[in-house]
């Protein structure tokens, strides 16, 4: 995905509404920073959601082109999700 500049910070919303199967996000910048994985349980809540913003104030938004990657951690069959990235 391709952050312009003058972009404050970024949500990343990952949902897939299901406690039962497990999804991860990583994230790498567009200078090869790579962002923790990310699991169900980031915000504190285990709900079948990832929600994170990007601040600049961590120093993690920057232009270019940014890569997202979602990965079954533990899934039975398939898993259906949506992603959204917002730049604010």
């Amino acid at each position: 995905m391709g952050v312009g500049s003058g972009i404050n910070y970024l949500e990343v919303d990952l949902n897939w509404g299901d406690t039962i199967d497990s999804l991860t996000l990583s994230i790498s910048t567009p200078s090869g920073s790579k962002l923790e994985p990310y699991h169900d349980n980031y915000d504190g809540s285990v709900n079948g959601r990832i929600r994170l913003n990007i601040d600049p104030s961590q120093g993690y938004v920057e232009q270019g082109t940014w890569q997202f990657k979602v990965y079954g951690e533990s899934v039975s069959g398939s898993e259906d999700y949506t992603f959204n990235v917002y730049q604010r």
